[in-house]
């Protein structure tokens, strides 16, 4: 082998020692298959430290997926949402895009739900129907041509940045010159970008065509980061890169068809492969001195076919992984991971959510908890039971005495654990 191959079979290796750990059991929220979760002997203590929060989006599965400790346990929740993808999160929302939609979450604060104590309850206020767009990555409050906008996301469909409108489907903001016109045929498969300073600046795509679908001949070596501003690219060659992130000085990104996290040289150019992946690698944060790497088995279809990484990993006996891979920035060495076996076998995004430890929404689901969620200052003054302190929910509803509930039962009613969390070593 050579040392790549070594270092890459070294990491399947360590991986593969997660299955020693007892899995968390994920109860689902639509009922299908349970995936199972194998972590990292210190993933859970590591996740503690950062005193937050991650959240992933399964993309084929649908899910919605907050991981947390509590008790130093790990906890999976999970919520149906339709085809997740990209993920945006900020102090008072959390976005969610997916195929032909938008969602808006709302985090209303602390609340206990089925006493326990949650320190940002999210719950769906608002969609937007953007049409075939087939949304990828999405950002929150950033500025682009001289203006800030609420949300702006890839529709990869239209080759094109977009920004969501009131009236129209989206209102389009920017597309590679060599597009040749705002129509769905996905010429070059733009599927990120990143914001630096607060504006958007990088893109991410896998070709340079003018034929509807043409980036897929050239899958392993036609991609390219885009730098908007100097409208040129700024590594090329690339095999579909995702996920391009600036981070303490650096645009760091991810060579999904070669298997590879790495940077963007900006005074020599290209890409720089810092580890191997052994997953199609989309979906990147970073908390600290980490990056959170997303990882998906590639389809069992002709997608798969050709790929270098799919001939990368059976070269060097490389199972492929669908989880979670944190690398120490400082050694370039996988430090935790997280493997998901089952149902889910595709992440897209993974977002940090810091100073959240203990996250919970109900999705689209729960109504008893959605009718209990309700603004009510302290001043109001309409009588309500949580009007004063932290808000007790419950996700299942009260037990009625003769077709009412009383105040007291509202407050003191001791409810069922709905099974919001399951928890593993």
């Amino acid at each position: 082998m050579s040392d790549q191959e070594q270092a890459l079979h070294g990491a399947s290796t360590r991986l593969a020692g997660a299955d020693t750990v007892d899995p968390t059991l994920m109860p689902t929220q639509d009922g299908e298959a349970v995936p199972r979760f194998l972590p990292s002997p210190d993933f859970a203590n590591w996740l503690a430290q950062t005193a937050g929060s991650l959240v992933l989006s399964t993309y084929q599965s649908g899910r919605l997926i907050f991981l947390y400790v509590e008790d130093g346990q790990l906890q999976v929740l999970d919520r149906v949402v339709g085809t997740a993808m990209g993920l945006a999160l900020s102090s008072r929302h959390l976005w969610v895009g997916t195929r032909e939609q938008v969602w808006k979450f709302a985090n209303t604060g602390v609340a206990t739900v089925d006493g326990k104590l949650k320190d940002a309850v999210y719950m769906p206020r608002k969609g937007y129907f953007v049409g075939p767009c087939d949304t990828h990555d999405v950002l929150a409050d950033v500025r682009f041509g001289g203006e800030t906008h609420e949300l702006a996301f890839i529709s990869t469909a239209f080759s094109c940045i977009a920004a969501l409108d009131e009236r129209y489907n989206f209102r389009p903001l920017w597309k590679p010159d060599f597009v040749p016109m705002l129509v769905t045929a996905d010429f070059c498969h733009l599927n990120g970008f990143a914001a630096r300073d607060g504006a958007i600046a990088y893109a991410t795509l896998c070709g340079r065509t003018v034929e509807p679908g043409g980036w897929r001949q050239n899958r392993n070596a036609g991609g390219m980061v885009w730098d908007l501003a100097a409208n040129e690219p700024v590594a090329t060659g690339m095999g579909m890169p995702h996920s391009p992130r600036w981070y303490r000085d650096r645009l760091w990104v991810l060579n999904s068809a070669a298997g590879q996290f790495g940077y963007v040289d900006g005074d020599r150019g290209g890409f720089v492969a810092v580890v191997d992946c052994p997953g199609f690698a989309r979906g990147l944060t970073f908390v600290g001195d980490y990056a959170v790497i997303g990882l998906s088995q590639l389809r069992a279809n002709s997608f798969g076919a050709g790929m270098a990484l799919t001939d990368k990993l059976q070269q060097s006996q490389v199972k492929q992984r669908c989880g979670l891979q944190i690398v120490d920035l400082r050694t370039g060495r996988n430090a935790h991971w997280l493997t998901i076996t089952g149902p889910v076998t595709e992440l897209y995004d993974v977002a940090f959510n810091p100073g959240v430890r203990h996250p919970y929404s109900p999705g689209f689901r729960e109504p008893a908890l959605h009718q209990q969620r309700v603004h009510l200052p302290l001043d109001s003054r309409f009588p309500h039971p949580y009007s004063q302190g932290v808000q007790p929910l419950a996700t299942k509803p009260q037990a009625r005495r003769e077709g009412a509930i009383s105040p007291s039962d509202a407050v003191d009613g001791a409810i069922a654990t709905a099974g919001d969390g399951a928890p593993a070593s």
